[in-house]
């Protein structure tokens, strides 16, 4: 009986954290969303404006949730070491994004969806990526330790709209250094996010019964014994 226990409760548990690990293996339909900032494109590298390098830490981090009407989107800028042209450090100065667009509030930003005309446009960035629309941060932009927080509202808006596989965010970093400073660079250099899905409180849920029924067969396994 304490056997078969044990493996009901253990499979409960195995259960629990595969889909805790399957969320990170792929983007999930959910409510909200982390975006990690550690691949960029190397600009140090004339000949080829497609190369890519990524770093052991993120330069920057996105939080995207559903709220009533649309999202809540809060970027923070860490503070690293990647190269400054100055002991200011860098500034993150314009978030790109693809998906439904509505009103954009809050955070002293500004943009949106992008037109031309009236007519919605797509914006070309780096890697090939198309965005149709973007964000500029207040002032200069984000310095390094600073945040923003602001809410796109609108008919059809939510995290996964914007989340979605073929939706990869994109930030620029301005006033950077070398060897990133180059004249095809302007100075500035392109990240793209990678997203850490945030299981849904259900899973945790799961994933707490499973550890709890583990823990309760184990007890009575040592008191049998």
């Amino acid at each position: 009986m304490i056997q078969n226990l044990r493996k009901i409760a253990v499979a409960t548990g195995l259960a629990a954290l595969a889909v805790a690990s399957s969320a990170n293996a792929a983007v999930t339909q959910q409510s909200s969303y982390v975006y990690d900032f550690k691949t960029f494109y190397d600009t140090s590298t004339i000949a080829n404006s497609f190369d890519t390098k990524t770093l052991n830490y993120s330069v920057a981090s996105m939080t995207i949730k559903d709220i009533s009407g649309g999202v809540e989107i809060s970027m923070k800028q860490n503070s690293t070491l990647f190269p400054a042209k100055t002991t200011s450090g860098t500034l993150l100065d314009g978030l790109w994004l693809n998906g439904n667009w509505g009103a954009v509030a809050g955070g002293g930003v500004s943009g949106g969806a992008s037109t031309l005309f009236g007519l919605p446009t797509l914006i070309f960035r780096d890697g090939g990526y198309l965005y149709n629309g973007s964000i500029n941060f207040a002032s200069t932009g984000l310095a390094e330790g600073g945040s923003a927080t602001f809410t796109i509202k609108g008919t059809g808006v939510s995290a996964y709209n914007f989340a979605k596989s073929s939706n990869v965010p994109m930030i620029e970093l301005s006033n950077v250094g070398s060897p990133y400073n180059t004249l095809f660079s302007g100075g500035k250099v392109s990240f793209v996010g990678s997203v850490t899905n945030v299981p849904e409180p259900g899973t945790y849920v799961l994933m707490g019964l499973g550890l709890v029924g583990v823990a309760m067969v184990s007890r009575r396994a040592r008191r049998a014994a």
